[in-house]
């Protein structure tokens, strides 16, 4: 199956979208020592001249995620007849949960270092045995918590298994049923009770439900349907009449998503003979590392530089963070998770 190196980078690129977000917030708002709110002093932060959007919105890289999820689960498995129950969630449990236990117990030992050294947490004030089991059953975005807890960013990850649960069921109803004719109206039309439901029925707070994670799962499904269906032009004029109807009026995260991800899909070919492929398989295949590494990696230098506001607003310890975090998300993956990720499916599809 042919990979699509710059959806790859948009992977990654929403992920680094989310962790500068988080600057902001984890070594600021959410420091024990600082409890400094930024949002409107965001000029002062490294690189603002570039980073400015992502400092005020890259928040929103996670619901990219979600529909970039929707179209890859669909492009690797839409094809396929022969998928059995087993296989399809072994393969996502070998992906996400090894990575999630390692760093579930790192962010465990790490806080409780923080609740000895200087009597509070860091970042996430929740570190309970409810909340740890929670965490360790990937259900800690499901509504069940209290509050902020552990590795906190996994939230938006385990209400994608949700998403990946109706997928596979989907997938099968569509199977049995020969209904792969059909399955974009299907999709089409789950879409809109989706976000009918989303906007007359959930609390106007709830901005990140799986509702919305639904959505834009399947929006990534439908960008999926029109690369397989239109023309090329065609295809390219629909994603810039999203794009510019996405940001008309009140910004609207249900046509940008799937815009943004048709203009990298389209430019695919566009520019396959520049495109670096090892260097963008690369951080594609880093961006959940990337994500499950930032947060114990925050709290061990806020541990060790404490409210130096200094130091966090100096660009080269941002420059020196990135680097340190993405190196050890390269190592990680390919060391760890990558072989575990392989050992589970030798032991439990090929057996």
């Amino acid at each position: 199956m042919k990979k699509l190196y710059l959806v790859e980078l948009l992977r990654f690129l929403s992920s680094i979208s989310v962790l500068i977000y988080h600057y902001k917030i984890f070594f600021f708002e959410f420091n024990s020592f600082l409890k400094l709110n930024l949002n409107n002093e965001i000029y002062l932060l490294p690189f603002n001249y570039i980073f400015n959007f992502f400092y005020k919105h890259g928040d929103y890289g996670v619901q990219m995620f979600w529909c970039i999820s929707g179209f890859i689960m669909s492009y690797v498995y839409l094809n396929r007849e022969n998928i059995t129950t087993k296989e399809f969630f072994v393969n996502r449990f070998s992906r996400l949960y090894p990575l999630h236990f390692i760093t579930l117990i790192l962010i465990t030992f790490v806080q409780i270092l923080s609740i000895n050294l200087i009597g509070e947490y860091q970042l996430f004030n929740f570190n309970d045995l409810y909340h740890f089991f929670l965490n360790l059953f990937f259900i800690s975005g499901w509504g069940f918590q209290i509050g902020l807890s552990f590795n906190q960013p996994i939230w938006s990850v385990s209400m994608e298994l949700i998403a990946y649960t109706f997928f596979f069921i989907s997938l099968k109803y569509i199977n049995i049923f020969k209904l792969k004719n059909f399955n974009l109206y299907i999709m089409t039309l789950l879409l809109f009770i989706f976000i009918f439901i989303d906007k007359n029925f959930m609390p106007p707070n709830m901005n990140d439900t799986i509702l919305n994670c639904l959505s834009l799962f399947i929006l990534g499904s439908i960008v999926y349907y029109l690369m397989k269906k239109l023309k090329r032009s065609l295809y390219l004029l629909l994603s810039i009449l999203l794009l510019i109807l996405s940001v008309t009026g009140n910004f609207k995260i249900l046509m940008f998503c799937p815009a943004i991800l048709m203009i990298f899909i389209y430019l695919e070919d566009f520019f396959k003979n520049f495109i670096n492929k090892p260097l963008f398989s690369i951080l594609g295949n880093v961006t959940y590392s990337t994500y499950l590494l930032h947060a114990p990696l925050t709290i061990v230098l806020i541990l060790i530089f404490k409210g130096n506001k200094e130091v966090y607003l100096s660009p080269v310890f941002f420059v020196v963070y990135f680097s340190i975090l993405i190196t050890l998300s390269i190592y990680t993956y390919y060391l760890i998770e990558r072989k575990l990720q392989n050992k589970i499916r030798h032991i439990y599809i090929k057996k």
